[in-house]
């Protein structure tokens, strides 16, 4: 008999490459292209992340942290 296989806990994160697509906001003046990153798949529920959960979003220079958000 076969001992199952136990799955090895990684301690790198794991990277994932996204393209930045462009939007269009308009107004009565004027139109601005703005940068749209879109996150979903079932990756983010594994993760932690469900539908309906706030998230707060941390930002440095050249740096998005993206955590649930505890207070709920």
């Amino acid at each position: 008999m076969r001992t199952p296989k136990k799955k090895k806990v990684s301690k790198r994160p794991e990277v994932r490459s996204l393209k930045i697509q462009p939007d269009t906001r308009f107004n009565e003046c004027s139109r601005t292209i703005v940068p749209v990153i879109r996150l979903s798949g079932v990756w983010l529920d594994k993760l932690g992340f469900a539908p309906e959960q706030r998230v707060t979003v941390t930002t440095m220079d050249k740096l998005l942290i993206i955590r649930l958000d505890e207070q709920q």
